[in-house]
């Protein structure tokens, strides 16, 4: 059984939209390690008669957003074990962050890319809680919504017998997009509207170009 096998087996086996939480959860809960949860849920939202994807969408965004609840968590207990000299490192970039930190984490929970990364350093930095839940839960419904919707127009559009290369299609437009997005140096991106704002960061862009904002430094 592969891991997508098993994934829906478990929300077949807890039943219903309960299914989709439990998957959602487990779809989050382990730090970097891609867990392709959005699966099920596409496919819950196109076979499931009766399913609604707006509410498929919610529950995942949800499920999802209090797995990453518990990343956050591990990564601020991991702090303990910095050295003095990091954490005022930590503490000079959670203030040149500011605002955009919650920007930031609801960019990367709704788009597929390695938001592990800045929930982990949110969490080291001790991010506010209530901040980062609200943005990661709200990313996460974005993309989980999309998903849902997706799933559902893709069965109505070229029937169920062209499905599974309609799905096929679909995930490779993902890993496209999230290969895309892992060679951005999100450092960087984040550093500057930390430093000069969003109203910044496109000016730097305009002047140096996007390629150097978004690749540069590395």
């Amino acid at each position: 059984m592969n891991l997508i096998d098993l994934l829906l087996a478990v929300a077949e086996g807890v039943g219903g939209y309960a299914g989709i939480f439990v998957v959602s959860i487990l779809g989050n809960l382990i730090p970097f390690i891609p867990i392709p949860y959005l699966v099920a849920v596409y496919l819950y939202a196109a076979y499931m008669p009766g399913s609604d994807p707006l509410l498929v969408g919610l529950v995942s965004g949800l499920g999802g957003g209090i797995g990453k609840l518990v990343v956050f968590y591990l990564s601020r207990e991991a702090s303990r074990l910095l050295s003095p000299e990091k954490r005022r490192e930590m503490e000079r970039l959670s203030k040149m962050l500011g605002n955009y930190g919650a920007a930031a984490v609801f960019i990367f929970a709704a788009t597929p890319s390695p938001d592990d990364v800045v929930i982990a350093l949110l969490g080291v930095m001790k991010y506010d809680v209530k901040k980062f839940f609200v943005s990661v839960t709200a990313g996460k419904i974005l993309i989980s919504v999309v998903t849902a919707y997706t799933g559902r127009v893709v069965v109505d559009l070229v029937g169920r017998e062209h499905f599974w290369e309609s799905l096929a299609a679909s995930i490779a437009l993902f890993v496209i997009a999230m290969v895309f997005l892992t060679t951005i140096n999100w450092s960087n991106v984040l550093a500057i509207m930390g430093e000069k704002g969003l109203r910044g960061l496109l000016e730097e862009a305009k002047e140096k170009g996007w390629r150097e904002v978004l690749y540069g430094g590395k």
